[in-house]
């Protein structure tokens, strides 16, 4: 059965220079990618090196009525902020897509009191990255426009890690240059206005994902993910979270994760396969995951400017199949919402 070594506490993912392969059960103080030495065999100057490294931080929200998903990017030739938000009561859906250029925000190098913010006209967000509180804190505003209500959204993800343990993970795409990830799949309070509807989030129905993310990510770059959340036949919190990457040694570590009421187990590198009639397939060599993704709804959104671009697809659906815990507990994975996000950059 797949097992994966989980290293101990420390402050940074590099060292001496050199970034630190590997996967921790706790975040990291400082997340520097300036320190390492060399990242590529070129010495670029500092300037180039920044605008090679892209980060980003995703959000995503259900329970039984409402979907939203935040997406919040520096990729330095421009930023860019997209919001889907889907109340399945009356099947009313938001898409706001909001591109900024350059680095119209600054993505923090610690998730221990920081802030990521933006105003624009009738639209803001403000982002409270508090770990060492135990939250992540999300508020968005848009103002009314033709054919939309007013939308607000306070979302409050408790990331106590006496609930919910997280995954944080430090992939190498080459010698130097890292990719890392720290999620976290917990509880989520506050509310969200639409117009005249109100809903309101608790932790024991309402369920999230934060992820914060940077990497050096090449010029062109495919990446796909999947992630869904529910409660089990017996009334536990279940989530995952895979993806497929360029990275090296994914069997040392990779960014998949399975929580089942808080408890982590990393999974194996898995396949992501797009078969006919928005049918997707989601497995590993190892028999632990064996998903079936039946597509409902689609999101796309593809952004151009001369020799830059990104493509990025998050079509929502149905999870069905089997998962497998750390304890090899088989757990039946039975129309599970969910999503698959496709990203095609060239940056």
């Amino acid at each position: 059965m797949y097992t994966r070594q989980l290293l101990p506490q420390r402050e940074e993912p590099v060292e001496n220079g050199k970034p630190i392969q590997g996967t921790w059960t706790t975040p990291f103080e400082k997340v520097d990618m300036s320190v390492i030495d060399k990242p590529y065999r070129i010495p670029f100057p500092a300037w180039i090196l920044d605008y090679r490294l892209k980060e980003w931080q995703t959000f995503t929200v259900r329970n039984d009525d409402i979907r939203m998903e935040v997406f919040i990017a520096n990729l330095k030739f421009f930023s860019f902020v997209e919001i889907i938000f889907l109340d399945r009561r009356g099947e009313k859906k938001l898409h706001i897509f909001k591109m900024f250029p350059f680095s119209a925000w600054k993505m923090p190098k610690s998730l221990n009191d920081s802030v990521i913010e933006q105003v624009d006209g009738g639209f803001s967000f403000c982002v409270h990255n508090n770990i060492a509180s135990r939250s992540v804190t999300l508020d968005v505003s848009i103002d009314s426009a033709i054919e939309r209500p007013v939308f607000g959204a306070h979302l409050v993800f408790d990331t106590n890690i006496q609930k919910t343990t997280p995954m944080t993970v430090n992939m190498l795409m080459a010698e130097s240059r890292p990719m890392y990830i720290f999620k976290n799949f917990a509880g989520v309070e506050g509310g969200i206005v639409w117009g005249d509807v109100k809903t309101a989030l608790r932790g024991e129905s309402a369920s999230g994902l934060f992820q914060d993310c940077k990497g050096f990510i090449p010029y062109r770059a495919r990446y796909i993910n999947c992630r869904a959340f529910s409660f089990d036949d017996r009334g536990r919190r279940l989530g995952f979270s895979m993806g497929e990457h360029i990275t090296r040694k994914l069997n040392v570590t990779n960014e998949n994760a399975l929580w089942l009421d808080g408890a982590l187990t990393p999974l194996p590198p898995v396949r992501i396969t797009e078969g006919e009639s928005g049918q997707w397939s989601v497995q590993d060599l190892e028999g632990l995951i064996d998903l079936n993704f039946k597509l409902i709804d689609g999101a796309y959104k593809q952004a151009d400017l001369f020799f830059i671009g990104i493509d990025h697809s998050n079509p929502a659906g149905l999870f069905n199949g089997m998962l497998t815990t750390r304890d090899g507990e088989k757990l039946p994975v039975r129309n599970v919402p969910g999503t698959i996000e496709y990203f095609n950059f060239r940056l």
